[in-house]
């Protein structure tokens, strides 16, 4: 590790720019990506930043992970598509705004792979950085990247950390915006297995619909541990509250990042919603157990916790060039959620 002196003790050097000395893989999206073509205007969703060292720091998520406050107005990323099948709708819908202008998506690649938590890590830890992030993506698709890159990673490092990323469960029920085909069209068992429990959810009481819901995933990462003991899995979410799922052996971060971020903050702590979205379509179409007055709650707390990512004063949202509003983390906001997982990692392996 690069360390600098101060006095009787030494620290990660945090001036270290991880893609110095190293070699850059980019990886062709994972196919489920492409059945949602507005990703393809993020860029370097898939990278590998190899600086020969034994372990990695493995990030797996959405726009909170990817770094999505961090794109810059400087830099220009020219989308090229060769040999391209994609329909002439959608390639409009995608590629140009209202104006019929052609939008290029602008990515400060340099700036966000260092100041995103998952590159904080890899200072901190010394490690080399692999990187699957598409932002607006559910965990379904989520879990899709790590199943296609674990292997790859447990055989070419001694050790690596898998550090996933839950997020809102609408994007995995087929009721937001997007296709539902975003989901099906792998035929995933996790999937499957949501597809199934959809099915027979008006026989469940809500709380135990998201309980069993996200038991998929608990369950799911438990058999890749036993499979890939090389692996250390951390999983955490960003702004929806946790199900009540057995995570068994995986480091499981309690806290919300936004409600993280609320308690530093001095301010009431934030209380998540399991949901962010589409209570009024998912009581419609899935029709669990349950009644107007719970989804009302839960508006009231996805409201809330709305309210504060959005706060000016909050400085752990925004953007770098001291925008908030953005709801995205800062890069801050980055640094302390870094801090605040390897502090969990220490603390499982018995670390002080």
């Amino acid at each position: 590790m690069e360390y600098i002196s101060t006095g009787d003790n030494e620290l990660w050097n945090p001036m270290v720019n991880i893609l110095d000395h190293s070699q850059i893989f980019t990886d062709w999206p994972h196919e489920v990506v492409f059945s949602d073509l507005g990703c393809i205007t993020h860029p370097n969703t898939q990278v590998l930043v190899n600086r020969n060292k034994k372990e990695c720091v493995a990030v797996y998520g959405e726009s909170f992970s990817w770094g999505d406050s961090m794109d810059s107005p400087f830099i220009e990323q020219q989308i090229a598509l060769k040999n391209s099948t994609i329909d002439e709708e959608n390639f409009k819908h995608t590629f140009f705004n209202k104006n019929n202008n052609f939008q290029i998506r602008r990515d400060n690649f340099t700036f966000r792979m260092n100041n995103n938590f998952g590159g904080y890590l890899t200072r901190m830890m010394d490690t080399d950085y692999y990187f699957s992030c598409v932002p607006g993506q559910g965990t379904t698709t989520t879990l899709y990247g790590l199943e296609n890159s674990i292997e790859r990673l447990s055989s070419s490092y001694d050790k690596v950390y898998i550090i996933f990323q839950l997020t809102d469960p609408a994007r995995d029920f087929g009721i937001t915006d997007k296709d539902p085909i975003l989901y099906t069209r792998s035929k995933e068992k996790h999937q499957m297995k949501i597809n199934m429990l959809i099915k027979k959810a008006n026989r469940i009481d809500i709380d135990d619909f998201f309980r069993l819901y996200e038991q998929i995933y608990a369950t799911r990462f438990t058999e890749l541990s036993e499979k890939y003991p090389n692996c250390q899995f951390v999983v955490w979410r960003n702004f929806t509250r946790w199900c009540g799922a057995n995570f068994e052996s995986t480091i499981k971060i309690d806290d919300a990042m936004i409600e993280f971020y609320s308690r530093l903050t001095n301010v009431d702590i934030i209380t998540t919603p399991f949901m962010r979205t589409n209570w009024g379509r998912f009581v419609d179409e899935i029709k669990t157990n349950t009644d107007k007055e719970y989804v009302i709650d839960q508006m009231n707390l996805e409201e809330e916790s709305y309210h504060f990512m959005r706060d000016v004063n909050n400085i752990y949202e925004g953007d770098r060039f001291g925008e908030t509003s953005s709801y995205h983390p800062s890069p801050i906001g980055h640094k302390v959620w870094a801090e605040y997982i390897l502090q969990h990692i220490e603390e499982h392996n018995g670390k002080d």
